[in-house]
């Protein structure tokens, strides 16, 4: 006998794919989504275990996919990653796993890809002005201050 739409179970699992059709989430983002909609924690247990058990949700490959996005999309430092990580309720453990393949030579390559493009932008305000607000941007993207250096001095001078 088919279940009934009204079955919380049900719709559980139908909030958790609306979800999941925007983005990927974390364990702990979905499993607090669930239960701020209002859901009971039998039901946001069992949808959570399905969604593990198919592959939906997958904590690992949603750090595989954030440091590739930052490599590819939008330059950040070993910090700034690491931040992204943890502000999406991954483990720390599983950070710092996924991290220690993330070399100070592709962090540097980030930092400087990302100078050289907002230079073009700086390039008109004076150099001390434009070394400042280019060392401020590199530090909110997580880059360490000897990486930032390098790369600020290699395109201001």
């Amino acid at each position: 006998m088919p279940q009934s739409p009204k079955d919380p179970r049900i719709a559980a699992r139908s909030y958790a794919y609306k979800l999941l059709s925007y983005r990927s989430r974390s364990r702990k983002e979905m499993l607090d989504k669930l239960r701020t909609k209002g859901f009971e924690s039998e039901d946001v247990n069992a949808v959570m275990e399905f969604l593990e058990t198919s592959g939906l949700i997958n904590d690992a490959e949603l750090a595989s996919e954030l440091l590739s996005y930052s490599a590819r999309s939008k330059p950040l430092g070993k910090n700034g990653i690491k931040m992204l990580m943890l502000k999406r309720g991954l483990d720390k453990g599983l950070v710092d796993e996924t991290l220690s393949g993330h070399t100070l030579e592709m962090e540097e390559d980030a930092a400087m890809e990302f100078a050289e493009r907002k230079f073009r932008v700086l390039n008109n305000y004076p150099a001390k002005v434009a070394r400042r607000r280019l060392w401020a941007m590199l530090q909110r993207r997580g880059f360490s201050a000897g990486i930032i250096r390098k790369a600020v001095d290699s395109v201001i001078g």
